[in-house]
């Protein structure tokens, strides 16, 4: 039989954003073919009914758990919480966003592959888009030294060519896979970062302990995008650049927290004094100077934080540093994405 996974789903007014798709999204990863599945269902506080209908629809299923959250814990604390009560006891743990479609043995394909190498801590499918399916979402997430974020083939044609398991620096958390016994060890996400960059910062983690962090390509999803927080909003963005910046802070060395904060930190105050005197945007420079901000007034929970990643530390900023992108390099690709799209 095949170790046991628990695949935890999070549902926030997916009922608003998706009408009754949202079902059928639910339904495609309930269907996984996986002999030894359990399944989590955790609503983030829900106020569309979309809690009870899935009650409804899913909770007579002997492999389906539903927890309610009173409030909206986010990407971090929802998967947590449902970790938590159920994820323990299961060798693996899998994180699924609810606007999803999957190939029947996606979950299988990941497994085998993690069985047979236990340097690997956690795992990604390729991820193709739902809307066109000839497009990558994601083949593996990326980060260049300033801790920006680019996944690998975003909107380009399906990579039909790469079929071997290949390193990444992160794996996405629209679906990634994960040792339990690591995940536990690590605390679970950051639940302070609410959504964007706790997988970023979880892999980094794991990095530093010694793990690697894999894509298996034979593994495919389909992912509508926007489901867990409906696109980008003034609240996201804000959320991605103050998490990006607590990211470096945790977990790069003194060194190179010296080398490289001071850099971000200087692109974000220009471009945010570039909005607000060329745009007359005082929104967008407030975003980013709050970011900023944000991390000087919690820098004491931050240092205390970083204490315990350091402190466990077992792989130097070189070796790890060998898996991100050049500044250049991300520049480079960023030029091409704006031009393209």
């Amino acid at each position: 039989m095949m170790p046991k996974v628990t695949l935890i789903i999070l549902n926030h007014n997916s009922l608003d954003k998706f009408g009754e798709e949202a079902y059928k999204y639910l339904e495609s990863i309930v269907n996984t073919d996986y002999d030894n599945l359990e399944i989590v269902i955790v609503d983030n506080g829900s106020t569309d009914g979309s809690a009870d209908e899935i009650e409804k629809r899913f909770k007579h299923l002997n492999t389906v758990k539903i927890v309610r959250s009173h409030t909206n814990l986010g990407y971090a604390g929802g998967n947590n919480l449902g970790f938590k009560l159920y994820g323990r006891e299961s060798k693996y743990v899998a994180f699924i966003n609810n606007d999803v479609e999957v190939e029947r043995d996606w979950l299988k394909k990941i497994i085998e592959v993690m069985e047979d190498d236990l340097r690997i801590a956690a795992a990604q499918p390729k991820i193709l888009q739902l809307r066109r399916k000839e497009l990558m979402d994601s083949l593996g997430g990326l980060i260049d030294r300033l801790g920006r974020a680019y996944d690998l083939f975003h909107n380009l044609g399906d990579k039909k060519n790469i079929t071997k398991p290949f390193e990444v620096f992160y794996a996405r958390g629209a679906a990634i896979i994960i040792r339990s016994e690591v995940f536990d060890k690590l605390g679970g996400f950051d639940p302070d970062y609410f959504i964007y960059y706790e997988e970023t910062d979880l892999c980094w983690r794991m990095r530093l302990l010694g793990y690697h962090v894999i894509t298996v390509p034979t593994s495919r999803i389909y992912h509508l995008g926007g489901g867990t927080t409906g696109g980008p909003t003034l609240k996201t963005i804000y959320l991605r650049r103050r998490n990006q910046l607590t990211t470096l802070l945790k977990n790069y060395s003194l060194k190179n927290i010296l080398k490289y904060v001071p850099i971000l930190s200087i692109l974000y105050v220009g471009y945010a004094l570039k909005r607000l005197i060329i745009g007359k945007d005082v929104t967008m420079f407030r975003i980013y100077v709050s970011a900023i901000l944000w991390n000087l007034k919690n820098l004491k929970k931050v240092i205390i934080k970083r204490k315990i990643v350091q402190g466990s530390r077992r792989v130097s900023d070189e070796e790890i540093i060998k898996y991100m992108m050049t500044t250049r390099k991300y520049d480079a690709i960023s030029a091409v994405m704006v031009k393209e799209y």
